[in-house]
């Protein structure tokens, strides 16, 4: 699914640091398709938006000449664990913007600081170099603008919430819907949501034959993930917040069995690059 930069003139860069879902994982059979967790790069003009702060940021490689986003989903641990160790955090006087709606009554300020803060953490985020700047995401909005980045939002099926993000830019755009469960309603109203858009990356973490087991867990299956994906017209779909129990031979083997061709849909690998 890479392409090349050069004779694309992409519009959105997307670095994929971790796809992993509910918690990161480490040993020989994780090595293709990386046990981060969740956190997406994107690259746009000199924009840096970086989707969820999982344990895969720590892989980042911030470049010193852009602006700094991050749109979190949610507040469960795995989309946030990997914040303490971004970075940026160390670099004086560097201004990173951070939203999020609020999550159980508690603004992103407070939200985030519950968990990186003594005596769990040493410091809290306000106490690295960087300027944090905290953006508390009205619940009634349903649009933002970074640079010139046009970015809507729906909320996604999921217990506590979690933010579905859709970035436009120029004729490209990308829909990011991790932490989604397949309900009627939910799958009508994703499915207008990333109406045509370029790539869509949608939650897979279960099997079909698993989902009744979990159901209301707040997960979605592969074949609930490409009805959407043909519905909504979109040209390319990206699996993603792969199951901790999953091993790469799996998750190629659920590949293979989607006989589909791989321009149009993969499974997530950390570490690859998408260009649209």
């Amino acid at each position: 699914m890479n392409e090349d930069l050069r004779n694309n003139n992409p519009i959105f860069r997307l670095e994929i640091l971790g796809a992993r879902g509910s918690m990161p994982v480490t040993g020989k059979e994780y090595m293709e398709y990386g046990g981060a967790t969740s956190c997406y790069r994107v690259r746009v003009d000199d924009e840096e938006i970086y989707l969820d702060a999982g344990s895969g940021i720590l892989k980042s490689k911030p470049d010193p000449n852009t602006h700094i986003t991050i749109l979190l989903t949610h507040m469960h641990l795995d989309h946030i664990i990997g914040l303490p160790f971004f970075m940026a955090l160390s670099q004086k006087n560097r201004i990173i913007d951070i939203y999020s709606r609020k999550r159980s009554g508690l603004g992103v300020r407070d939200a985030i600081n519950r968990m990186i803060s003594p005596p769990y953490w040493p410091l809290k985020i306000e106490d690295y170099p960087a300027i944090i700047k905290y953006h508390d995401i009205d619940g009634n909005s349903s649009k933002l603008k970074i640079g010139n980045v046009d970015i809507d939002m729906m909320e996604g099926t999921h217990p506590g919430g979690s933010t579905i993000y859709r970035l436009n830019h120029k004729d490209k755009s990308l829909v990011y819907a991790t932490d989604f469960e397949h309900t009627p309603k939910g799958c009508n109203n994703l499915i207008h949501f990333a109406s045509d858009c370029d790539l869509l990356l949608y939650d897979a973490q279960y099997k079909s034959e698993e989902y009744e087991k979990y159901k209301g867990y707040g997960h979605s299956t592969p074949e609930a993930g490409l009805n959407v994906a043909k519905e909504a017209n979109s040209k390319k779909l990206l699996f993603i917040h792969h199951s901790p129990a999953r091993s790469d031979e799996e998750l190629s083997k659920m590949e293979r069995n989607l006989s589909l061709p791989n321009e149009y849909v993969q499974f997530a690998k950390a570490g690859s690059e998408i260009f649209i």
